[in-house]
């Protein structure tokens, strides 16, 4: 777990991170999405509990929360993932385009608009949540645990999926090909069960079910990365973690709340 948590996060809770270790034990990445919802979790509850009607400021440092734990990495995998997606030309020249270190204006658009819609969704779900009979207890924090803890984990399990679906393409010379090739069946059924799990911890309803978004979006990624690009990289399975985690942020916004 510590090699998963240094990998996945800006936590130092290792110094040096095998990536052999790490890839070996991907199926657990929905539990490092219960620490990171955990942890923004806790930002969100204090800011909107805090701040009052500075609604905006509120989402904004739950955003800068999340950022500040988990890093930039895979924002840049979205970014370059819709580079890739918007780049005209063949299939080689659409991958040439995704791994170019330089971030074109169909990757910034798509990052500002994700981060726009993650802000929105944030806003919302914090605004009701401390909209009756507020308190700093466990029981109003466990209503901002069960969003964002849910939306965290079914953003691992988006990428869990990824890597399973990458086994039919074609090979990549990347970090995302060494996931693809350790991933089995029987881990991705692992991942499955224990976001199942950790969603019915955080909530009592059949809401559970929306961690099953990240599921959906890894699908349409993979589907996208397959008609345009043939092979699912590393920047692939980041930008379904973004997507997922945005993707369920506003479904908690729009329909659960």
């Amino acid at each position: 777990m510590l090699d998963l948590i240094s990998f996945l996060t800006q936590i130092p809770v290792k110094k040096n991170v095998r990536i052999e270790d790490v890839k070996a034990k991907s199926y657990l990445f929905p539990f490092v999405g219960l620490l990171i919802g955990l942890i923004v979790a806790v930002a969100a509850f204090v800011a909107f509990g805090l701040l009052g009607a500075a609604t905006d400021i509120a989402a904004l440092l739950t955003l800068l929360a999340l950022y500040l734990v988990t890093g930039l990495l895979h924002l840049d995998g979205l970014a370059d993932f819709f580079d890739g997606v918007m780049a005209p030309g063949s299939r080689e020249e659409k991958r040439r385009a995704m791994k170019d270190d330089k971030i074109g204006i169909a990757g910034l658009f798509a990052a500002i608009f994700v981060l726009l819609l993650s802000f929105f969704a944030v806003k919302t779900v914090g605004v009701d949540l401390t909209a009756d009979a507020f308190n700093f207890n466990l029981v109003s924090f466990y209503g901002f645990a069960s969003v964002f803890v849910i939306a965290e984990v079914s953003a691992k399990l988006s990428m869990n999926t990824c890597l399973m679906l990458g086994k039919g393409f074609d090979s990549d010379e990347g970090l995302g090909t060494l996931f693809i090739r350790s991933s089995s069946p029987m881990k991705y059924l692992a991942a499955l069960i224990s976001a199942v799990l950790i969603a019915l911890l955080f909530t009592a309803s059949f809401r559970f079910c929306i961690v099953f978004t990240g599921i959906v979006v890894a699908f349409v990624v993979s589907y996208v990365a397959k008609r345009k690009f043939g092979v699912v990289s590393g920047d692939v399975v980041g930008a379904s973690n973004e997507l997922a985690r945005c993707a369920t942020l506003l479904i908690w916004a729009v329909l659960f709340l």
